[in-house]
Parts: C-alpha cells; structure tokens; sequence
C-alpha cells in the first residue's frame, strides 16, 4: 500500500510564556530529558493541582517532536516548553527547513511512525513554521 502524508500546516504559534528548554545532541539525550520533564511537570502546579491532565501524553508529544528532530532534521535540535494561559505550547526547532513534519496517515501501525498522529489528536492545535535558526514544529497541549 502506497503510504499518504499531508504535511502539518505552516503557521506559528500561540504566544506563550517560555518555561523549560533542553538542547539535546543526540538519542542517547532522550531518557535524561524525559526524566527531567517528568520531575518538572510532576513540580508544576496550577492552584494547587497538577498543571498537566496528562502527563504520559505530554511527555510522549515532547519525545515523539525530538526524536524525529534528531531522526530527521539537522542538529542543533532546540526543546522549548511555555504556557499559554490555558495550554502548554512544546516547540523542537531543527534545521532541516525544507522537510515539514509529516504524519503517516495510511501506514501499517507494525511499522511504526505513528508518533506524529497520535501528537496531533491529543493537540489543540499543531504546525510549523521556518525562522533563520530553522524549522519549528510545534504544538498545543490542553
């Protein structure tokens, strides 16, 4: 079966205050990042409560966003976590500007690639956009 993409749309983002950023230079960074993001969200409160609904969620949205980054782009791979007043906004910047994410949408799931599909239904919202430091997909988390 041929496989169909349609390339996430080219706008950017909400505006939103920055939070956290991680610079990782290559698969080996992703475990250490994750643990990091899991204590600082497990941290984050908002009156009282966890900030984050769903925190597996949050974490593999940011994991799927950098791991194609360091697949597929060209390093240096920048993470940046903000907020919204209601959202969380996650960013990887990489330089490959002339390759847009792209989610599978026909793929055998036993093949894998499926991250950026599930990202984008758990997302309020989701794109990219080119600047001079390079692309910047990003989305929207409730």
């Amino acid at each position: 079966m041929a496989e169909h993409t349609t390339a996430w749309q080219q706008h950017h983002p909400p505006e939103a205050r920055p939070l956290w950023h991680w610079a990782p230079t290559g698969l080996a960074d992703l475990p250490r990042i994750r643990r990091d993001l899991r204590d600082r969200i497990s941290e984050h409160r908002t009156d009282g409560r966890p900030a984050v609904a769903d925190p597996d969620m949050f974490v593999l949205a940011v994991d799927e966003l950098m791991s194609n980054a360091l697949r597929h782009g060209r390093t240096p791979v920048e993470v940046d976590i903000g907020r919204t007043d209601d959202a969380w906004l996650l960013t990887v910047c990489d330089r490959a500007v002339e390759d847009p994410p792209r989610p599978a949408l026909d793929r055998d799931p036993a093949e894998g690639g499926m991250g950026l599909g599930l990202v984008a239904h758990a997302a309020l919202g989701e794109g990219w956009y080119a600047s001079d430091a390079g692309k910047h997909v990003w989305v929207l988390l409730p």
